[in-house]
């Protein structure tokens, strides 16, 4: 299989698009259940943190998805420990947090993904190593939204999804949990919007959720908002309102 076709592979398996990243490497990046990886000219596949996976595994990976009578589906959605310090660790977690009443809508999501015991414990000490998060989280009250494997290097959200959630999803936390390992610090507190989509809108762009490869997954995400994601103050709006 040449890389054209372990692309085409992975693409169609978890219904995602690679992106071509161009000179100088010429390699293609592609986001796989909260992953990102690289595909280089040689068809390897590597993980941020320069662990090679052997394409495979990949294509033979049964995702962890339980269809309901309703037709939701119990989503566990896993992000990489990978590159993390518990610093960033606890950026991922306030990022999320900060925005959890608009991802919850966004996603149509009936629970939290965070309890607030468990957010206000991890700000309330110093925390430098990954050994000095997992013993932070010791005791706490993680509820059923969020499970840690400090073994695999992984933690999971456990969602319930309508299946046309599920691309959204799966893109929005992989570039959250990317903008967490760039960022020094993130606040866990949320503030308050009268525009919910130029709101969130905003944050989507920060985060990388840029160009056409991503504005069937903006739309998505933002089609249940209120408000207008163009204008900061809504009475400003035209008639046209493009994600």
């Amino acid at each position: 299989m040449d890389r054209k076709e372990l692309i085409r592979a992975l693409e169609s398996k978890y219904g995602v698009k690679a992106k071509y990243l161009g000179a100088p490497k010429f390699d293609y990046e592609i986001f796989i259940k909260g992953t990102i990886y690289t595909i280089s000219k040689e068809g390897r596949i590597v993980t941020v943190g320069g662990e090679e996976v052997i394409p495979e595994i990949l294509l033979s990976q049964q995702d962890e998805i339980e269809i309901t009578d309703t037709g939701v589906m119990n989503y566990e959605l896993t992000l990489p420990m990978e590159g993390h310090t518990a610093k960033t660790l606890r950026n991922l977690i306030n990022m999320i947090y900060s925005k959890q009443v608009l991802i919850r809508k966004v996603l149509d999501a009936n629970r939290d993904l965070l309890n607030e015991d468990f957010v206000l414990g991890i700000n309330q000490v110093p925390l430098e190593t990954i050994e000095d998060f997992k013993i932070a989280i010791e005791g706490m009250d993680l509820d059923q939204g969020i499970r840690f494997n400090f073994k695999e290097q992984t933690l999971a959200f456990k969602i319930e999804l309508h299946p046309s959630k599920v691309d959204a999803a799966i893109n929005l936390f992989a570039l959250v949990n990317k903008s967490a390992l760039a960022q020094h610090y993130a606040s866990f507190k949320a503030k308050p919007t009268t525009n919910e989509k130029y709101t969130f809108r905003t944050w989507l762009l920060r985060l990388g959720m840029i160009g056409d490869e991503y504005k069937k997954v903006r739309k998505e995400l933002l089609g249940s908002l209120s408000g207008n994601g163009a204008f900061k103050d809504p009475s400003r709006a035209g008639e046209n309102d493009e994600a």
